[in-house]
């Protein structure tokens, strides 16, 4: 039998076979998760050359999936409590399939702005539903099981890129990779609804929760929070808008096919796949605040390199490297988070999600005006620098989280 802790004291127990099922159900649903938010990024040269938008139009279309994603996430750490994690995550699963779905089969941008919302809102649903899901079900806070949760985001987020050229190669329209993520999206709804020890799974976890009025949870007065908070907003904003924008950048900076550029997108996310597999196997868990560092560290020297490499090859090593430097830290943050603040484990997840919904809304929409105005390398040299304040603010979280523990709170070494 397993059993869920909170404050180092069990509080329900779970049959291993269910808690077995219910893994597989988050890692099954973080593989189509990563597939429906990457193939944006892999179909965008298609899809701005289709409609023939700029860059800018491009950037309002990629704010509006940001701002639903915000908005979710901001709402979901609250209703998870009262509504269950079920219930988010259908809804979630729902949005997703709409606003996936939909996409391009109008030529009017107000409906295709308008399905992007649609899907950052069911986005941001499932971000935070099984983040909350994963903190409940792992004790101890090296997130181990978060990371290998999210390896199965790296998964969807490889098959989706490379799937996008093959398409492109043999000349296919890019609306059915949309189509048929929109369904996979009304297959998870379907799964997620219809199974009756899914929904006798997620009710057990609700009683890890609520002991405390939320009320009480002021998220200013803490600094470990807040410095983890920075640092999911200017990676998030990184790391999706490299994702989002590194097929055109390909295509426009390296003159190279559609095809390599959606393939350098898949190249990008099985650095991260590595890294996350990697600790989920327990690779380097005891020291995670070190790791972070050193991994953020490695993003922002090979990001810096992959810039100023002339050959797309070099650049697409480069790149590689700064996926297993961006790996390791929006899972093990999350894991620290929920378990730093086991009281309030939705609200924690919900506010650092929406940290990163501010970033995935600001960055790539400048981005989109800096490679208008100056070009795309000049938009590339941008996320540079988020990823130097990333590392600055992980550092802080790390001085933080020492203070917690030297102050006798629960700090995640």
């Amino acid at each position: 039998m397993q059993r869920l802790l909170i404050d180092s004291q069990p509080v329900i127990t779970i049959h291993p076979v269910s808690s077995r099922r219910f893994l597989a159900y988050l890692m099954v649903s973080f593989v189509v998760f990563g597939a429906l938010g990457t193939t944006a990024g892999a179909t965008l040269p298609m899809v701005i050359r289709y409609f023939q938008w700029d860059y800018l139009v491009a950037g309002w279309l990629f704010g509006a999936s940001s701002l639903g994603y915000l908005i979710a996430t901001w709402l979901a750490g609250r209703w998870i409590p009262s509504l269950g994690l079920r219930r988010i995550m259908a809804l979630g699963w729902v949005l997703q399939a709409l606003g996936m779905g939909c996409f391009g089969i109008m030529p009017q941008f107000g409906w295709n702005i308008c399905c992007f919302a649609i899907l950052g809102l069911g986005q941001g649903m499932i971000e935070v539903s099984i983040n909350v899901a994963v903190v409940r079900l792992e004790p101890g806070g090296q997130g181990r099981m978060m990371n290998l949760v999210h390896s199965g985001f790296t998964i969807g987020a490889i098959l989706a890129p490379f799937g996008v050229a093959t398409m492109a190669a043999r000349d296919l329209a890019w609306q059915w990779a949309y189509g048929i993520l929109g369904g996979a999206g009304l297959m998870m709804f379907g799964w997620t609804t219809l199974n009756g020890w899914l929904a006798e799974q997620v009710a057990e976890t609700r009683a890890t929760e609520g002991r405390e009025p939320a009320s009480t949870f002021t998220w200013w007065r803490q600094p470990f929070l807040i410095f983890c908070c920075l640092s999911i907003f200017f990676y998030v904003g990184a790391e999706i808008g490299i994702s989002n924008w590194l097929a055109e950048y390909f295509v426009q900076h390296h003159r190279s096919t559609e095809a390599f550029g959606a393939n350098m997108v898949a190249i990008f996310w099985i650095g991260i796949f590595a890294g996350r597999l990697g600790l989920g196997m327990g690779w380097g868990s005891r020291h995670l605040h070190a790791m972070l560092m050193v991994a953020s560290l490695l993003a922002l020297v090979s990001l810096a390199l992959a810039i100023l490499a002339r050959s797309p090859f070099l650049a697409g090593c480069f790149y590689l490297l700064t996926g297993l430097g961006y790996s390791v830290t929006y899972p093990c943050v999350m894991s620290a988070i929920g378990h730093a603040y086991p009281l309030q484990q939705s609200q924690a997840i919900g506010y650092t999600s929406a940290s990163g919904g501010f970033g995935v809304l600001l960055f790539p929409l400048m981005m989109s005006i800096l490679g208008q105005e100056l070009g795309i390398q000049s938009g590339f040299w941008f996320y540079w620098g988020l990823s130097l304040a990333m590392a600055g603010t992980i550092l802080l979280a790390w001085k933080a989280s020492i203070k917690r523990s030297e102050n006798g709170t629960l700090s995640v070494s």
